[in-house]
């Protein structure tokens, strides 16, 4: 088997792992331990500002794409956790905060926004929505039995309310 095959074969056993679609929004994040991987899936990414400062949306289908992932992302680990959240959740939420300066994600955290030393706002997007990790060097991947890409708790109906709050107040305030 040549060398290009033996890719093709490890990005097809990837993409299996992710199982893409289209009612899931997929996003990936590299990390360099297993440790890191595991204790992920128990307790949810913490991410700044928004989920696409720390991972990358893909379509989880495409194998060009995530072979283009898997290249340019492997710098930050042999570890690919596996984000997948409902569409009509990330619409929704898109939708409801449009006219503000906020992301879906934000309304996402578990917790209300701690921040970093740089004064950047961290949040913790809770571990139902990591499907599992995806080990490149041994080739297969470990599912997160919390898995739940609709979870729905009412906290996130409190932050939106929240969001779409500040950014009434920041608008009255110019």
């Amino acid at each position: 088997m040549t060398k290009k095959n033996d890719i093709s074969g490890d990005i097809l056993l990837f993409r299996d792992f992710i199982h893409g679609s289209e009612k899931l929004y997929t996003f990936l994040h590299n990390t360099h331990s297993a440790e890191m991987a595991r204790k992920i899936m128990q307790e949810g990414l913490l991410f700044e500002n928004h989920l696409l400062n720390t991972s990358d949306h893909i379509s989880g289908i495409n194998l060009v794409e995530l072979n283009y992932f898997r290249m340019i992302r492997k710098y930050y680990g042999n570890y690919t956790l596996v984000i997948q959240i409902s569409t009509r959740l990330v619409e929704d939420f898109s939708r409801r905060l449009r006219e503000t300066r906020y992301h879906f994600s934000e309304a996402l955290s578990k917790t209300r926004p701690s921040y970093s030393k740089e004064d950047t706002p961290l949040y913790l997007l809770p571990k139902q929505f990591i499907r599992g990790y995806y080990d490149h060097m041994r080739k297969c991947g470990k599912e997160n039995p919390a898995f739940d890409p609709y979870y729905f708790p009412l906290y996130f109906e409190d932050n939106l309310q929240r969001l779409q709050r500040d950014h009434r107040i920041k608008k009255e305030n110019k």
